[in-house]
């Protein structure tokens, strides 16, 4: 049984770069990550309060100019969104929880599990658990990021479809 592979990016961390020069860049790696094979999970903390409303959270992953739509029409998938549960007393253990609890749901092993982020905080909660983790800034950028993954998954597969 092959394990799935796993790719992790906040939902903010994708737009910063989407509504770049990079955007199209951007949707054309991560669609090629998901034919390589990993399922691409976004993830955004969770509302205070959800609404109905046009012009929420949401619109940026799932509304007509959105993430989804976007790395649809590039020939990838965003296989789901994770909305982490926000608390200034108990974070560290709600992003713990969420790691494993998106493991588990995508039936995979934090060694096949890759996040990039520019929370310091939750690459190194992330990097505890195991998962290969990154911490993005100017040094290390998402497309950069991307494009080593790509490498790294194309070389260490038989075929690339």
């Amino acid at each position: 049984m092959i394990d799935s592979r796993l790719l992790l990016i906040s939902r903010d961390d994708i737009l910063e770069v989407a509504d770049s020069k990079d955007g199209a860049k951007l949707f054309r790696l991560l669609a090629r990550l998901t034919r390589q094979g990993f399922q691409l999970l976004s993830t955004a903390p969770q509302p205070d309060r959800w609404t109905r409303e046009h012009g929420g959270p949401d619109d940026a992953l799932l509304g007509p100019d959105s993430i989804r739509k976007r790395l649809l029409d590039a020939g990838g998938v965003l296989d789901g969104v994770y909305y982490v549960p926000r608390s200034s007393w108990t974070q560290r253990r709600n992003r713990e929880q969420a790691l494993h609890d998106i493991i588990d749901r995508y039936a995979t092993t934090a060694r096949n599990c890759y996040l990039f982020s520019s929370s310091k905080k939750f690459v190194r909660v992330a990097s505890g658990e195991g998962i290969h983790a990154k911490f993005l800034d100017r040094h290390a950028s998402l497309i950069s990021e991307l494009k080593n993954l790509a490498k790294q998954s194309k070389s260490g597969s038989s075929a690339d479809t």
